[in-house]
C-alpha cells in the first residue's frame, strides 16, 4: 500500500513540512508557494483556531516564537492575528487563504494542534472539494476518530511522541507494535513516526496491516536513502527541492 498522492512523482511522496521551511519562514503562504513551485506531493501544515473561530496556520498556540508580538492563538481574534508581522512581509495564514492557494496544485497533510476543531476543518474541505487531496494527522488520536466519524473518506495518520532521541533503535524495536496498535485503533490509514523509530520490521509489520509509513522530519540525504532502504512510503522533509533532486537522481521509480 502506498499513500495516494496528488502528485507523486517519484518512487515516495514527498511532504514539504511547514513547506519550503529551510528557505523561508514556516507555515506561510510564500514557503507553500515555493514548495508548489518545487513540485512537491504535499505541504504539511499545522492548525489552531482563533477566538472568532477561524482555523489559522501555525505550529505553537501562540505566536511569539515566528511573529513580532506575543498572541494566544485562541484568545485572539483573526483580526489580532493578522496585524502580527512575520518574516520576509508574511502574515499567519488562514486555512481558508492555504487552500485558495493550493487547490488543484498539490496535497495538504493537516496537522491538528487543537482539540475541538475538527468541523471548521472539516467545513473548509467541503467547500474546496478537496477530500481526495487531504490527509489529517494529529498526536491527538481521539479527535481523528472524531474527525473520522463526520467524514469516513478523507486519509487519517497518526502521529506519535518521540519519547526523547535516546535509543532510538531499542525503542523502535520495542514500540513498534504499539504504535500500529494505536493506528488500528484509530481506523487510520498511515502512522507518521519519527524518523528514528524506523526500521526495515517496522515498515514490514505496517505494510502487513495495510498502514503507510511517513516518517518527520528529515533533511538529510543519508537519511533520506536508509528510509527508502527500509520500505516507507513518504518523507516528511523542510527541504522539499532537496528531497526531490535525490529521488530523481536515486530512486525515479
Amino acid at each position: 500500500m502506498t499513500l495516494p498522492s496528488f502528485r507523486k512523482k517519484y518512487s515516495i511522496a514527498v511532504h514539504a513540512h511547514r513547506g519550503y521551511s529551510a528557505k523561508y519562514p514556516e507555515n506561510t503562504l510564500l514557503a507553500f508557494k515555493k514548495a508548489i513551485e518545487a513540485g512537491a506531493d504535499y505541504i504539511e501544515l499545522d492548525v489552531h483556531e482563533s477566538s472568532d473561530s477561524h482555523v489559522v496556520v501555525i505550529h505553537d498556540s501562540s505566536t511569539g516564537r515566528v511573529a513580532d508580538s506575543n498572541l494566544e492563538i485562541s484568545q485572539s481574534t483573526l483580526e489580532e492575528i493578522k496585524n502580527l508581522n512575520l518574516p520576509e512581509n508574511q502574515k499567519i495564514p488562514t486555512l481558508r487563504e492555504v487552500f485558495e492557494l493550493c487547490q488543484g496544485k498539490i496535497g495538504i497533510n493537516i496537522e491538528i494542534k487543537q482539540a475541538g476543531i475538527t468541523s471548521h476543518i472539516n467545513d473548509l474541505i467541503q467547500e474546496f472539494k478537496m477530500e481526495s487531496d487531504v490527509i489529517i494527522s494529529s498526536f491527538l488520536h481521539e479527535e481523528l476518530v472524531k474527525f473520522k466519524r463526520i467524514n469516513p473518506n478523507l486519509i487519517y495518520t497518526t502521529l506519535e511522541p518521540t519519547g526523547g532521541n535516546i535509543w532510538a533503535y531499542m525503542k523502535a524495536l520495542f514500540h513498534t507494535r504499539k504504535f500500529l496498535n494505536n493506528t488500528v485503533a484509530v481506523g487510520a490509514q498511515g502512522t507518521n513516526p519519527f524518523y528514528k523509530y524506523v526500521t526495515k520490521s517496522f515498515c514490514q509489520n505496517a505494510h502487513e496491516l495495510n498502514i503507510t509509513v511517513n516518517p518527520w522530519t528529515i533533511d538529510s540525504p543519508k537519511i533520506w536513502a536508509k528510509l527508502i532502504k527500509s520500505g516507507v512510503d513518504s518523507i516528511i522533509t523542510n527541504d522539499a527541492p532537496g528531497l526531490l533532486e535525490y529521488l530523481k537522481k536515486y530512486h525515479p521509480e
